[in-house]
């Protein structure tokens, strides 16, 4: 059984939590809420396989018809934030004694909920998958079963689904991708696209505390994700020569967030939620 992502107590503090559409939005109107009723001004974004407790007047029965699989039509209303959550499942992010792919399935499922409580419209991906999954209209707990069973995938071909998620109104979207940027080229790929569409992106990037300061001394066998084992001897000039490195690649990687107009936020995967939390407030994301 997967290990939940939130504790009764963090749950509660999510709950409390909303998004900062001010600061999101880069102009126009909007609702303060999702009207749940059909009318004038709705645009019809989407199907999504119907779930129980979904709105029976929102199924699609020509689709039945044909497919005879129950689908609920998804509408957008102008200027409604879509919120577009993704998740770079590269394989250096299965690693750590504290999980940085758990870390970043909590980092996404907590911006998720605060956006469903205040009936946006969320998207969450793989960087790897080709179609985001749409939430729309249901609850708490589809988003936390869909980030709690989330695998990696491992290696393989990237192929960034930036044209299904920033197709439409990419003024009124904010991009949250969760990644460690080991693998740099497609996470700063889909941050260019969000720019070119106009939409607003937060990297959250995710270290493990091995990573910040490993603890290693003598002979040390290294095994590199796509590589033959490695023997090493690790002495304090290895690891200073290694800090150094470290360093280096953390401001390489604030300079290429931010000279993409994206905010950068740095997250320990043994952190608790609480300091994410507090900076997606600073960062103008979240309301308290």
């Amino acid at each position: 059984m997967p290990e939940p992502l939130f504790d009764e107590a963090a749950m509660a503090r999510i709950r409390n939590l909303r998004l900062n559409a001010q600061r999101v939005q880069r102009g126009g109107a909007r609702g303060e809420r999702l009207s749940r009723q059909f009318g004038a001004g709705q645009e019809f974004g989407a199907h999504r396989q119907y779930v129980q407790g979904d709105d029976l007047r929102r199924v699609d029965w020509n689709v039945y018809g044909r497919l005879d699989q129950l689908f609920v039509k998804l509408f957008e209303l102008p200027g409604q934030l879509r919120v577009l959550l993704v998740a770079d499942d590269a394989p250096t992010m299965d690693f750590g004694a504290h999980s940085k792919w758990l870390a970043a399935r909590r980092a996404l499922a907590a911006v998720g909920l605060v956006a469903l409580h205040g009936a946006e419209r969320v998207l969450a991906c793989r960087l790897s998958d080709s179609k985001a999954e749409v939430f729309d209209g249901t609850g708490e707990s589809r988003l936390l079963d869909y980030f709690g069973a989330l695998a990696t995938r491992g290696a393989g071909a990237v192929a960034a689904p930036a044209r299904s998620l920033f197709e439409t109104r990419g003024r009124d979207s904010v991009l949250v991708l969760a990644s460690d940027f080991q693998q740099r080229e497609p996470a700063l790929q889909l941050l260019s696209d969000a720019r070119r569409a106009g939409a607003r992106a937060i990297a959250v990037c995710v270290h493990a505390a091995e990573e910040l300061n490993p603890r290693l001394d003598g002979f040390t066998r290294l095994q590199p994700v796509a590589a033959h084992d490695l023997k090493l001897r690790v002495d304090e000039r290895v690891l200073a020569a290694y800090k150094e490195e470290l360093a280096h690649w953390r401001e390489g990687t604030r300079r290429a967030v931010h000279g993409l107009g994206a905010a950068l936020i740095e997250l320990d995967s043994a952190d608790p939620i609480e300091p994410l939390i507090v900076d997606l407030v600073r960062a103008g994301v979240v309301k308290a």
